[in-house]
Order: structure tokens, then sequence, then C-alpha cells
């Protein structure tokens, strides 16, 4: 299995074809490098790399509060969870720990929606 970063990650070489599919699906390239753009087809965009890489393929989260990335596994809520292993945002444990945690995941998800306008 190969884990990937969702903002960052380098793919062998492809053709025109399936550069295009990725592209229409939410995989942007920049400098190098490919990155998940747009969440909406994120099933086809794991099968897709998945069939490019020939292996099985998850994704590292983003911590909503810190930013760092962390493995799914690492959660005490992996085994329940219908998004693991997917490139979305979830809460570190060192976050998910801390008292203020609600308020700090309203400013944060405040500040991405200034950011995005």
């Amino acid at each position: 299995m190969k884990t990937l970063h969702k903002r960052r990650f380098k793919l062998p070489f492809i053709g025109t074809e399936q550069f295009r599919k990725l592209a229409q699906i939410g995989v942007s390239y920049r400098q190098g490098f490919f990155y998940i753009s747009n969440l909406n087809n994120v099933e086809k965009i794991v099968d897709s790399l998945s069939e490019i890489l020939k292996e099985e393929i998850r994704f590292t989260q983003t911590c909503n509060i810190c930013d760092i990335e962390f493995l799914c596994s690492e959660c005490k809520y992996y085994k329940s969870c219908p998004s693991k292993n997917l490139p979305f945002y979830c809460i570190c444990k060192t976050c998910s720990q801390q008292k203020n945690l609600y308020e700090q995941y309203v400013q944060r998800n405040i500040q991405r929606m200034k950011t995005r306008k």
C-alpha cells in the first residue's frame, strides 16, 4: 500500500490521455508535483491513482487545527470512520485532547472560508 499526501505527490510518467483524465476528475499538476484540487470525485481519484501506481493507495489526513499530516491508522476512530484514508481534513490525536477543541475547529474553518474568497 502506498501513502500519498493530497497536497503534493509524484507519479511515474503518464501519457496525455491519463493526464487529461486526472485533470477532469480533480487532480492538478504544478511545479513537478500532482495535487488534489477538487474532492468531488475522490473515489475516482483513488481508483485512477491506484491503477497508475499498480497498488492500493491511501492518503494522509490533514489536521483541521494544526495542519500536520497524519495517517488514519493513528486515530482511535479508525475502524468506524467512513472517510478513512481519503484526502480530507480530520483532527490529530494531539489536537483532539485540547480543552477548547470546538472553538479552535470553528475558528480554523472561518479562516479557511476567508482565504477561499
